[in-house]
């Protein structure tokens, strides 16, 4: 095993980034694969049917972890290549949305007769079925189950995406656990309607007749058709049935037309003023007048009713704040280890703590953090003008893709304990997923194959680069034990140099 590559000061390696064109991202690590499906994952059953397919419950034979499995077998529902193009785009909308609300993808297997679309596996079932148990929900857990809503939503539309089909059938809740909390964790499923924004009126006719909104049953409709079902669903969160009722889907879509609801029925009486304002102004037929996404996120009802869990242990919150002032990466590749293992096999156990951390520190409930709401979080621990200078330099060292803001995934990359997730066992599965070919080296058409399709016109020399800074026996590719040296680094500088050597 050869020695450590030589450390660098902080200044060099921040002149190292800005050198690089390439950038890390989660979405690099959503590939199409070409093998067989079933000699990677074990099906253990079925659990669901999506729009186009069923889904299946899996085990990853290689790493043990369950994940979900969409089938759409193109034979079965006739596909044009315009649906399967259609199919292909959810697939690419899907990889832009690092999000704690959104539905987290991590492969496709593209073949003749089916597409497979593999997800995190979540097993709290639909919110649909929740609302049928509870009736309805109390005002402060309605607050919770929208501000993920509306976060969501509101970072697809900053990504210039709409959704079109919100309903409580498409969202789920993270774990079966989770539903037994009067506060649970909600995501957004099923992008398989999405369009993107195309900075023009929308025409075709899509969504479901309970939520729909009206200027999409006129075929005249942009983002805000999102914000309508959404007042749709906040509505039903309050009373336990939907604003728009009928007995035929003909007559629900005439009342959804005509935009006129009431909040008449005894029940309402309980609701507060916040709330029934929030709802009108987002089952507001004039898209104009109707609320963004964002404007919903600081509605004044969140102000007065938010009092679910942001509690955090002062020791948690210590631990977070050390590991994210403690990071360090000094090559590329090493960013993209850590960015994989953390988007292919951290435990969602794992991130409880950090994803309450995260969402505490997103003031503006986006789902993602900027300068201004770093530097925020970090006056608890510093004074302002240390606040300002750490939060520069954690924005430069944790937002890997250059996106101007840290998103969720770039924060639990971040803050995770290292020495957990860089064992020898994760590192062996993560370098055998680089090793395109399996002779046991990484060369460096194999890191230009992993850093995608937006790099493939990049200068041969950058890649070389990258194995260079790690090939300690000057062969030109990396073995596993370089390979393993160069991450095991991570752990012998910063917060970790006095740690015990990493499990093995």
């Amino acid at each position: 095993m050869g020695c450590f590559p030589t450390r660098k000061k902080n200044s060099e390696i921040e002149s190292y980034h800005h050198k690089q064109s390439i950038k890390v991202s989660s979405k690099l690590f959503v590939t199409e694969s070409n093998g067989n499906i079933y000699k990677e994952y074990e099906i253990l059953d079925h659990i669901g049917q999506g729009s186009y397919g069923r889904v299946y419950r899996a085990k990853h034979i290689k790493t043990g972890v369950t994940r979900a499995i969409k089938k759409i077998n193109k034979h079965s529902y006739n596909m044009t290549l315009e649906e399967e193009q259609n199919l292909i785009k959810e697939i690419s909308i899907l990889k832009q949305l690092d999000h704690p609300n959104i539905l987290k993808i991590f492969e496709f297997y593209n073949s003749r007769q089916n597409l497979f679309i593999v997800s995190e596996y979540l097993t709290g079932g639909e919110l649909f079925k929740k609302i049928v148990e509870e009736k309805h929900f109390d005002e402060k857990v309605a607050a919770h189950i929208m501000k993920q809503l509306f976060s969501a939503v509101n970072f697809c539309h900053v990504n210039n995406i709409i959704h079109r089909d919100l309903k409580p059938e498409n969202i789920l809740i993270e774990s079966y656990e989770n539903t037994k909390k009067e506060y649970f964790t909600i995501r957004v499923i099923d992008f398989g309607t999405s369009e993107y924004n195309k900075k023009c009126m929308l025409k075709e006719k899509i969504g479901s007749s309970y939520y729909i909104a009206p200027e999409v049953l006129n075929n005249k409709y942009n983002e805000k058709c999102d914000l309508w079902s959404c007042g749709v669903i906040m509505y039903i969160l309050l009373c336990g049935y939907s604003p728009f009722n009928g007995r035929t889907e003909e007559a629900i879509l005439e009342k959804v037309k005509i935009g006129k609801f009431s909040m008449s029925d005894s029940i309402w009486e309980e609701v507060s003023n916040e709330a029934k304002d929030l709802v009108k102004k987002l089952l507001t037929k004039n898209i104009e007048k109707r609320l963004s996404a964002e404007q919903a996120i600081n509605h004044e009802w969140f102000k007065k009713v938010e009092k679910f869990e942001k509690r955090i242990s002062k020791s948690n919150l210590e631990i977070v704040f050390n590991n994210l002032k403690n990071f360090r990466t000094e090559q590329k590749l090493q960013q993209a280890v850590l960015s994989f293992l953390v988007h292919n096999l951290i435990q969602k156990e794992e991130v409880v703590e950090l994803r309450k951390v995260f969402l505490s520190f997103d003031e503006n409930g986006d789902g993602r953090l900027t300068k201004t709401e770093l530097e925020q979080a970090l006056k608890n621990f510093m004074p302002l003008k240390d606040a300002k200078n750490e939060s520069e330099i954690m924005m430069k060292k944790i937002d890997l893709d250059s996106s101007g803001y840290i998103e969720y995934e770039e924060f639990i990359t971040a803050s995770a304990d290292k020495y957990k997730l860089l064992t020898e066992e994760n590192l062996k599965y993560a370098f055998n997923v680089f090793d395109k070919d399996n002779n046991g080296k990484i060369s460096y058409l194999e890191l230009k194959s992993i850093f995608g399709k937006d790099y493939q016109d990049e200068n041969d020399n950058l890649f070389k680069d990258m194995i260079n800074k790690i090939d300690l026996n000057g062969d030109g590719e990396i073995c596993f034990e370089e390979f393993k040296d160069m991450m095991y680094n991570l752990l012998k500088v910063g917060e970790y140099k006095n740690e015990p050597e990493p499990v093995k």
